[in-house]
């Protein structure tokens, strides 16, 4: 447990310094070029655009729900009811008040509100790591368990990259929005594994 949990505080620490990196390079506008033509380059990958809908709010209410409702009847799990809303619920809040700090126009074809960091990418990292977490729980082979996190991690990414196809945020808003929920979803998972144990 302590080494779980040692390497969930590490990667946390690791995730919020490259998230503040990120957010100082988009602050100086160190990543002005690299964005436009990351841009330009997922204009064309039109085939991510289904993705995005695991990142929409309502996706994510309803798989939230449902898996609060699991954790209550199939293993009576309160802190993990309470993980799972702290995290996605938390993760929102984090999510609106940066964006609304720092105040970044989305690109030039995409309707109102605030860019950077991306919420898709963010929230859909949070509750889509937290789902692998709660199924690999399930699995007694390490490759299983692999393979969860493998996948999931993988529909986070293709989740993030939508917003790009879509052309609706920068290359930097989506790193930063994965950077930032790896953090915040490792300091969760770790607080929720030390009152557990």
């Amino acid at each position: 447990m302590l080494n779980m949990n040692r390497r969930l505080w590490i990667t946390a620490a690791m995730s919020l310094g490259l998230f503040l990196l990120v957010w100082t390079g988009v602050a100086a506008g160190w990543t002005e070029r690299m964005d436009e033509e990351g841009l330009r380059l997922f204009d064309y990958w039109n085939w991510l655009d289904p993705f995005t809908f695991l990142g929409n709010g309502k996706t994510i209410g309803i798989i939230s729900i449902m898996l609060v409702i699991g954790l209550w009847f199939f293993r009576r799990d309160v802190y993990g009811m309470v993980l799972v809303v702290a995290a996605v619920g938390g993760g929102y809040g984090i999510n609106e008040w940066l964006r609304h700090i720092i105040g970044r126009p989305r690109p030039p074809h995409a309707e109102g509100g605030f860019s950077f960091p991306s919420g898709h990418a963010m929230i859909g990292t949070i509750y889509l790591l937290i789902l692998a977490y709660f199924l690999a729980q399930t699995r007694t082979k390490r490759g299983e368990r692999a393979a969860i996190y493998g996948v999931f991690g993988a529909l986070a990414l293709l989740t993030g990259l939508s917003r790009l196809s879509l052309q609706v945020h920068y290359p930097s808003d989506v790193l930063g929005g994965f950077l930032l929920g790896v953090a915040y979803v490792s300091a969760c998972l770790a607080l929720y594994r030390r009152f557990t144990r």
